[in-house]
């Protein structure tokens, strides 16, 4: 059996190789996920103006650029992935708001201050972690208090169905 460090040097490398595959623009919807609804529907984030926000698993950087089109204050995004985190550099670089970009596993979370975001948000990528509790203690040590999470994640049955055109 693999121990952590080795989960996330190989979710690394995976993430490294395959980060241009990624670079999907979500400037008009945000989805939680394959076959899910999108923020618009759901309206889970409320809100997003002038709040300060930190997104685990920020990806390519079209979520952070989302929550930036929409008006939120500052911006915070960590990811494994060093090629994500070039590509979420370029993806946010117009803005004129603070962003601040760590390249980290999540379970880590160094330099994320105690109690300062409105909202974590973590989109398809919690599921990545290796120690969910550390994670999550972590996403809660950095929120304000009545700070909220909104996270996504692949439903178990999702990975065992099969689409095909017309069906």
């Amino acid at each position: 059996m693999l121990d952590k460090q080795a989960m996330i040097r190989i979710n690394k490398e995976g993430w490294d190789r395959v980060a241009d595959q990624f670079f999907e623009g979500t400037r008009e919807q945000l989805k939680y996920g394959p076959y899910a609804p999108t923020e618009e529907e759901l309206q889970l984030m409320g809100d997003l103006r002038g709040l300060t926000v930190l997104e685990i698993g920020c990806g390519s950087g079209h979520t952070l650029e989302y929550m930036a089109n929409r008006g939120a204050g500052e911006l915070w995004g960590i990811d494994l992935s060093g090629k994500q985190i070039e590509t979420a550099s370029q993806v946010v670089s117009g803005f004129d708001i603070p962003i601040r970009l760590i390249e980290s596993p999540m379970e880590n979370c160094p330099d994320l201050p105690d109690h300062y975001f409105d909202l974590a948000v973590s989109l398809y990528a919690i599921g990545w972690t290796v120690d969910l509790k550390r994670t999550l203690a972590n996403v809660y040590r950095t929120l304000k208090p009545g700070g909220r999470f909104v996270f996504s994640w692949e439903h178990p049955v999702y990975s065992a169905l099969e689409y095909r055109e017309g069906s």
